[in-house]
């Protein structure tokens, strides 16, 4: 390993350290700890274990149909919502509750996902993610011109008030009331069996180029909070903050801002649709064509307003509300809402460019908006097909490593040899510099010559492999981080992770005495807790650096990287050290194979050295 080697590392390794500072730069050395506040809900009321609802139909309306599940939020409901009941749609992926007053959607619990990150499906968590952040207000807000229909009484076409939809089946809710024009308003919420999809349909007479506006002024819940001792023992924080993306059929826009009170500029365009995602769900407005529609975005503090109390050490955590405002064509504007998790392959599937969402907002690294999400995109498709097969992300990424092992090898191999050769040109390049070192410019001269003598090409760099490799690396990276796919993903390798996408914590910080008090937030870059993979890691760099630093001059990287490497990787996702510690145990045994290798050649070169010199001596 040269200086140039060495170099490209550490500028790999800041550029890292860059990628996550620009991810949490709101947060910095205080990151926000998010749980439930006093183990109470936003208006007071402890939340309740949920139970699966009951089986049911459509039409029935008995009281022993409406199950546990709806408890907790009707609870919630009942002070934020005075007047109308709450109808409650079971789909088999979504439990939605739509309150009669302003017909609005209150609750979006996620039957497959809990709070709880034991695996990547929690389907036995007994508290559900539910998207709603802010019930008081709920989604599907709308205003006709000046009129607001969100404090009206609707009233709904059928008196069922727990409705099961059944995998294939099409059921519809249909509410309606007066408008101030004397005619009847209506809207028609549709769900499908086993969808994320949710159909919403405003229909009336005098619609007809009204200015219509279309809210989701509720926010989007963030799941990732960690509760009771899991708080006080791991890393409980998120990372990933809210976002809003519009897009406008060729191009997205991502739209972040660090504190509430920062004004948005309202957004003009032909508008497809309006997003807002967390670190794993999206909930997306989706118009049922792209015509010129105005969109308002509001920030506001999530822990002043959201359901869900988020705690912070320092700065607010912003949620979003949005609006979309265009001109009614007819007597029915159409559109529909995703609300689940931002799953690839599901995003994908509706052929809209939702999975946009996804890795894009790269803007300040030379374009990587352009590029950098076709990575990640390929890069989590390989690590699904592969888990398909293998059934465990520890050998999923154990075959990754290896396939960019087998791309990189040709490179690798041909930048070994040639650092090898360079050992054994380092008397004759030290005996230079010795003799020139007044003169540097002959100095220069001479070593340029004798590379040419010895057919050796000094611009073979050694580090390239290692930058073929970033963009590998910071997208398994950002994957790991940002896939639900990986949301809770383990492997039997290391049975001491139960999460490949955060940080390992072998034994917590707080647990051990005077560290617990010192350093409450974690120790700075090196994290909450002493893991075990970033040891490995940091022995393996230097077993490697001992077989390929040989310049008296570079001895002390052979020291300082694998420090500095265990500081850095030690609060790096869990997954993201598996594939470094593999990558370098396979560098070693590549390194051990191709040095047995180049003995002999090393013995052939110093053969003919001795027979030059004698020659010479003649």
């Amino acid at each position: 390993m040269n200086k140039n080697t060495i170099l490209a590392f550490g500028m790999i390794l800041l550029t890292l350290m860059a990628f996550n500072y620009y991810e949490s730069y709101s947060a910095k050395k205080n990151r926000p700890i998010v749980t439930v506040s006093g183990g109470e809900n936003g208006h007071g009321q402890k939340p309740q274990q949920e139970q699966p609802l009951q089986n049911g139909s459509a039409g029935n309306g008995s009281a022993n149909s409406l199950a546990p599940i709806v408890t907790a939020a009707l609870d919630t409901l009942k002070a934020t919502a005075p007047s109308g009941d709450t109808i409650w749609v079971d789909n088999g992926k979504i439990v939605c509750g739509i309150t009669e007053k302003g017909a609005r959607i209150v609750s979006l619990r996620m039957k497959d996902y809990g709070y709880d990150r034991g695996g990547a499906q929690d389907k036995n968590s007994k508290e559900k993610v539910d998207l709603v952040a802010r019930s008081v207000d709920g989604g599907g807000n709308l205003t006709l011109d000046a009129e607001s229909f969100d404090s009206r009484l609707f009233k709904p076409q059928d008196t069922a008030r727990n409705i099961i939809v059944k995998k294939g089946e099409k059921v519809s809710v249909v509410l309606s009331c007066p408008s101030s024009l004397g005619t009847t308003l209506t809207k028609r919420y549709t769900f499908n069996g086993d969808s994320y999809k949710i159909g919403l349909d405003i229909t009336s007479p005098a619609l007809d180029g009204k200015s219509v506006q279309l809210g989701w002024r509720c926010g989007i819940t963030e799941s990732e909070y960690l509760k009771g001792n899991a708080a006080q023992n791991g890393i409980a924080y998120v990372n990933e903050q809210r976002k809003v993306h519009l897009y406008a059929g060729n191009s997205i826009e991502h739209i972040q801002v660090k504190k509430p009170e920062e004004k948005i500029d309202p957004k003009t365009g032909s508008y497809k649709w309006v997003a807002l995602t967390s670190k794993y769900f999206i909930v997306a407005l989706v118009a049922d064509s792209a015509r010129g529609a105005d969109v308002s975005i509001d920030g506001y503090d999530s822990r002043a307003y959201d359901d869900v109390k988020a705690e912070a050490k320092k700065g607010p955590i912003v949620d979003y509300a949005v609006t979309i405002k265009r001109t009614a064509e007819g007597t029915q504007e159409g559109y529909w809402i995703y609300a689940g998790p931002a799953k690839l392959s599901l995003l994908r599937s509706y052929h809209i460019g939702l999975e946009k969402v996804l890795f894009g907002g790269w803007e300040v690294f030379l374009r990587a908006d352009i590029w950098f999400p076709y990575i990640c995109e390929l890069l989590l498709w390989l690590l699904v097909y592969v888990n398909n097969f293998v059934k465990d992300y520890g050998f999923t990424i154990i075959v990754l490593t290896i396939i960019t092992r087998v791309i990189t090898y040709p490179l690798s191999q041909s930048s070994m040899k040639s650092m090898n050769r360079m050992k054994l040109l380092q008397p004759k390049i030290n005996h230079i510099r010795e003799r020139y070192k007044s003169n540097a410019k002959k100095m220069n001269e001479e070593i340029m010559a004798m590379y040419r003598e010895e057919g050796i090409n000094p611009l073979n760099p050694g580090c390239l492999p290692m930058f073929l490799q970033m963009p590998i690396l910071f997208a398994l990276y950002v994957v790991l981080q940002k896939a639900i796919e990986l949301r809770g993903a383990h492997t039997m390798l290391i049975p001491w992770v139960r999460d490949l996408s955060q940080p390992e914590i072998f034994i917590p910080l707080k647990s051990i005495p005077f560290f617990g008090q010192a350093f409450p937030n974690g120790i700075p870059m090196y994290g909450y807790g002493i893991a075990i993979m970033p040891v490995a890691m940091a022995i393996l760099t230097f077993v490697q650096n001992k077989m390929t630093i040989k310049d008296p001059n570079q001895k002390a990287m052979i020291y300082f990287m694998p420090v500095f490497m265990l500081v850095i990787f030690n609060n790096l996702p869990a997954g993201l050290v598996f594939y470094w510690t593999i990558s370098n145990a396979l560098g070693i045994l590549q390194q051990f194979i191709l040095n047995k290798s180049m003995e002999k050649e090393a013995a052939v070169y110093q053969a003919n050295a001795e027979k030059n010199q004698r020659t010479r001596k003649k």
